[in-house]
Order: structure tokens, then C-alpha cells, then sequence
């Protein structure tokens, strides 16, 4: 298997879907804690987003009861357009005494973590100019993990917090997986992503293009991982956007290699080896 940072699609990531027991109290945490806006509602459901309609959350009720030993979600990533809007999210976190996890500067970007009431993971981050990240000759971009200037984030703040700003967009997602390998060839081969970095022996960075990630996999969760059923609380789908050409040509490779999905409309549905549910549909 060859891989290189080089993509074979323009697929991006471009909203969530979480399983909770309370949507009500999960919708109000992401109302609350982080500004999303609730666009649209039934009595079993959520769509979360940005003033402009934009939606980047859906959250779901279910029945099951939660499990620890599955694959599925590490975090979630909201990419905001300006480091004033990092440094006023920052602001609202520490005045409503939301408990962050970390804020660390990771080359490319500088980014704050927290979890929200049902422990899925949460990033919220600012992009550094592409001027400013280290992109190597082959198209490889490396991250480093160091403490956020938070103090310099909370200078260029607003002193008022008017919700997630239109333009904030799904980053990326970041999900525990059971093999590396297997994960590392499907997201390669099947969905055309490039890979963009090595983080130590046990985490991966994917992208198309030339951005540093849509897709981060990991196996440091321990344990002995089962695949999640698809309406356990946690992660439901992580859903990617693209062109036709993407769509045909991930088509192809699901056929090819003889993975299960469904075409629905021009949207396609699978699974990836490690049993985490994701569509793509054309732009």
C-alpha cells in the first residue's frame, strides 16, 4: 500500500450527528456552553448551527443504554473564522466556569477542548495563516502540541459573546479506532484522503487537499473495542461533503473492495472498518 499526503478527493467534513437519551439537556449544553443556534426541532431531535442556517450538529434520542468499550468519537472540532472569535469562546468558557480540558498551539492552529455533558469530546479552534504552518516538500504538514497564549487570545476578545459567529465550520473529526492500519487504508484508498501526519506511534492525520486535517484516528483508548451500534449514544455519523467526480470515484471503491453501502439520492452511506457510520453527498 502506497500512501502519500497527496489526496485523491476534495471531500470535507460538514456535520455531526450524536445519539443521547436527552436531546433536550445535550441541545441546551451546545446552546449554553458553546452559542450554537437551534435551527430546527422535532420531539426526538435536534439541528444545531450558526445564525446564517448553517447546521453543523444534529443530536438524536435513543433508547440504549451507553457503552465505554467502542470505537467512535474522540472529538468533535468546530474551525471558527478569526482568532477574536477563539479568544471570545475562551472568555464565555471562563466567565460561565465551563470546565476546558486544554488549550494548546499546535503549529497550524490553536485550539481549545472540553467535553460536553455526555463526555463526547469537543475542540474549538482557529487556523494560523498557511504561511505560518510547517509544510514539508512531500506535502506533509507536522503539528506540534504545546500551551495555547491564552492570554493573548483573551486580548483580542470581545467583551461580548453573541453566540457561534456565521462562517464557523465541522474542521474535522477525530475518532478512536481498533486498527490503524486497516483505518489508514480505507480512509486512504476507499475515501481518497492524503495522509498528512504521524503523531507518534498511535494517532494519524488525514486530509484532502492541502489542509493539515478532516479526519484525525487514534488507538489510545484501551481495552478490547467492539464497533458501536448506530443509534448508541455517542457518535451517529460523521458527514463529508464533495463534488460528482468524489462521489464516483468513492463509488467505484466501495465496489471495488466490496463494502457494503447505499446510494440514497446521490448520498452515499457506509461504514468504515472500524464500524463508525459516515455519508458523503456532492456539493
Amino acid at each position: 500500500m502506497t500512501v502519500t499526503a497527496k489526496s485523491k478527493t476534495s471531500i470535507e467534513t460538514e456535520r455531526v450527528h450524536l445519539n443521547t437519551q436527552n436531546p433536550e439537556k445535550l441541545a441546551d449544553f451546545y446552546q449554553t456552553a458553546l452559542g450554537l443556534k437551534i435551527l430546527n426541532s422535532t420531539k426526538d431531535s435536534f439541528a444545531l448551527g450558526t445564525p446564517n442556517g448553517t447546521v453543523l450538529l444534529e443530536i438524536h434520542r435513543t433508547d440504549l443504554a451507553p457503552r465505554e468499550d467502542t470505537t467512535g468519537l474522540y472529538h468533535l472540532a468546530f474551525l471558527v473564522p478569526t482568532y477574536k472569535d477563539l479568544g471570545t469562546i475562551l472568555r464565555h468558557l471562563i466567565i460561565n466556569q465551563i470546565p476546558i480540558t486544554g488549550a494548546s498551539d499546535h503549529g497550524y492552529s490553536n485550539a481549545l477542548y472540553l467535553n460536553d455533558t455526555e463526555g463526547n469530546g469537543i475542540e474549538i479552534y482557529w487556523d494560523k495563516p498557511e504561511s505560518e504552518w510547517d509544510i514539508r516538500k512531500d506535502g506533509s504538514i507536522a503539528g506540534i502540541t504545546e500551551p495555547m497564549d491564552a492570554d493573548s487570545a483573551l486580548e483580542a476578545a470581545s467583551t461580548s459573546f453573541d453566540g457561534m459567529p456565521d462562517g464557523t465550520t465541522i474542521g474535522h473529526v477525530h475518532l478512536h479506532v481498533d486498527d490503524l492500519e486497516s483505518s489508514l487504508e480505507f480512509y486512504t484508498d476507499v475515501m481518497g484522503l492524503g495522509l498528512k501526519y504521524k503523531f507518534g506511534p498511535a494517532a494519524m492525520f488525514l486530509a484532502s487537499g492541502n489542509y493539515h486535517h478532516h479526519l484525525g484516528i487514534n488507538i489510545w483508548k484501551s481495552g478490547q473495542l467492539i464497533k458501536p451500534d448506530r443509534l448508541a449514544p455517542g457518535l451517529r455519523t460523521v458527514e463529508w461533503s464533495g463534488n460528482e467526480e468524489d462521489l464516483k470515484y468513492i463509488e467505484n471503491k466501495l465496489n471495488e473492495k466490496k463494502i457494503k453501502y447505499t446510494n440514497n439520492h446521490n448520498i452515499l452511506i457506509f461504514k468504515d472498518p472500524a464500524g463508525i457510520e459516515h455519508s458523503i453527498s456532492a456539493n
